[in-house]
């Protein structure tokens, strides 16, 4: 009976790294829920950005290349911005050559996984939720420039609203 009582401080403060804080819900300056005037102030646009309806959840997207706006996030190539109901809701960000050399989606996964736990798989995404937010990293092709054509794998992260696909609005 000793032994019990005195094992049982020691579960209940073990018990206190089981909770895993909620997923952040921003990425690349951005957070879930910003106006696209929002995202314009913090990435003026040097050209027009012509969205597409992602018939996939109605979402109204965007994708911005590094030239189509005077600051861009370090070591991003492409951001693709999803909104819906005229707040965002999706923020993907793609990685240039560089960081994706120096920081791979396995390599990304495991520092996120310090922070938010053990993760989830399905092919090469790995990804988390909470009640609000899904996180995924994936690689994601990208056309080369080089001779014959081809693609090129880069690292993306991306955020977005959990009820994205599901919401009636």
């Amino acid at each position: 009976l000793l032994a019990v009582l005195l094992a049982a401080p020691v579960f209940a403060e073990d018990d206190i790294y089981d909770d895993v804080p909620p997923l952040q819900r921003s990425l690349a300056e951005l957070q879930l829920g910003d106006h696209f005037k929002d995202v314009q102030r913090i990435y003026p646009p040097t050209q027009k950005w012509v969205p597409y309806i992602d018939p996939r959840g109605r979402v109204m997207r965007y994708r911005i290349e590094r030239a189509w706006a005077k600051n861009f996030p370090l070591w991003t190539e492409t951001l693709l911005l999803g909104f819906k109901g005229g707040a965002l809701v999706d923020i993907q960000v793609v990685y240039n050559a560089k960081r994706t050399r120096e920081k791979s989606c396995e390599s990304l996964a495991r520092d996120l996984s310090l922070t938010y736990g053990e993760p989830r798989r399905s092919g090469d995404t790995i990804w988390w939720s909470d009640s609000d937010t899904v996180l995924r990293v994936f690689p994601v092709e990208v056309p080369t420039l080089k001779r014959g054509g081809g693609v090129e794998l880069r690292a993306s992260l991306e955020i977005y609203d959990k009820n994205l696909f599901t919401r009636a609005d």
